[in-house]
């Protein structure tokens, strides 16, 4: 029997000025087909050995978008049986603010998104792909 396995992924839902930044997930990412190619997204990844929830976002948000972030609140938690890997993911998403809202500039890691943008709501995203879990926060 192959082994069970379970994978935590944290993302950061932050709202800059009144608007939430959302980043495009690349075609490619790092040599091999990403998942949700060119959806919306917003930044975060797996948690890895040692680490805390908070630790890994904080650390993600640095790699993918170059914030240094305060991680607030978990507003959402879902969990998904990939049955192929059996592994169960299991996403925690965390309101953040930025540690500096005046001396911030965003820097995607072009290897993981190819572009940025900030929204009010889903509803300027109508013609875009978005990920399923951020429609469920957004449209909340």
């Amino acid at each position: 029997m192959q082994e069970f396995k379970n994978k935590l992924i944290v993302h950061g839902l932050m709202k800059i000025n009144d608007k939430y930044l959302v980043i495009k997930r690349s075609v490619i990412k790092r040599g091999k087909p990403n998942v949700y190619p060119e959806f919306w997204d917003i930044p975060g990844g797996s948690v890895e050995n040692f680490e805390t929830p908070v630790e890994a976002l904080i650390r993600e948000a640095k790699e993918e978008v170059n914030l240094d972030i305060e991680v607030k609140q978990i507003i959402h938690e879902d969990s998904n049986f990939d049955q192929g890997k059996n592994i169960m993911f299991t996403r925690l998403v965390y309101i953040c603010t930025l540690k500096d809202l005046n001396g911030y500039t965003i820097q995607l890691d072009p290897e993981e998104h190819s572009e940025y943008h900030f929204i009010s709501s889903l509803d300027e995203m109508s013609d875009e792909k978005v990920v399923p879990f951020l429609i469920d926060i957004l449209n909340n």
